[in-house]
């Protein structure tokens, strides 16, 4: 866990609604990606989402000191998201709307279920996520960063780097094929930071 995120959660416990919002803004789009690798509807994900941040919120007072907000954000988002998969409704609206079949919805309950979001694993994540930018050449490691960890946009880069918008998706392209090898096994978890 960075020092940031420690700082964070000290003053959640504390019940500071501005690093709560922070922590929304910082979290939001990981679990955002996370649940739609299981989930198709955009109001569901809203909502497993607006369920998880609401646990965080009520249950911040029993995080340890040294909890990994990414861990216990994305340990809540997958068993809200589990206990989605096997609700009938839900079952039966994907079937309505043909997004999927029975035997779909059993692989993804099983995919999902398999997903370990521990501290163990986001450390080991953090580990090949800075040997993989290490490989990166220079240039396109910047771009990377630039565009999936500063969440700029291609042509902010570009005017950044004095590069073209071409040269732009091109690093990104070479990037998010190292870090989709590099992270294979890892990859709903990781979906946010491969979506091109």
């Amino acid at each position: 866990m960075t020092s940031s995120d420690s700082d964070l959660l000290e003053r959640l416990k504390k019940g500071e609604e501005i690093a709560f919002k922070v922590i929304f803004n910082k979290f939001y789009s990981k679990l955002f990606y996370f649940v739609r690798e299981f989930i198709p509807f955009d109001d569901i994900i809203e909502d497993i989402i607006q369920d998880t941040f609401i646990t965080l919120w009520n249950k911040r007072n029993e995080l340890k000191k040294n909890s990994n907000l990414n861990a216990y954000l994305f340990t809540v988002v997958k068993n809200n998201c589990l206990n989605k998969l096997r609700d009938q409704r839900y079952r039966q609206r994907l079937f309505a709307e043909n997004y999927a079949d029975s035997n779909e919805l059993d692989i993804n309950e099983n995919v999902l279920a398999s997903v370990d979001p521990s501290e163990y694993t986001f450390e080991e994540i953090e580990q090949i996520i800075v040997r993989t930018l290490e490989e990166l050449p220079p240039q396109c490691k910047k771009v990377f960063i630039l565009s999936r960890f500063e969440e700029l946009k291609n042509k902010q880069i570009a005017e950044e780097l004095n590069i073209s918008e071409k040269m732009v998706e091109k690093h990104i392209s070479k990037g998010l094929k190292k870090f989709r090898e590099a992270l294979k096994d890892y990859l709903p978890l990781m979906a946010y930071l491969l979506v091109p």
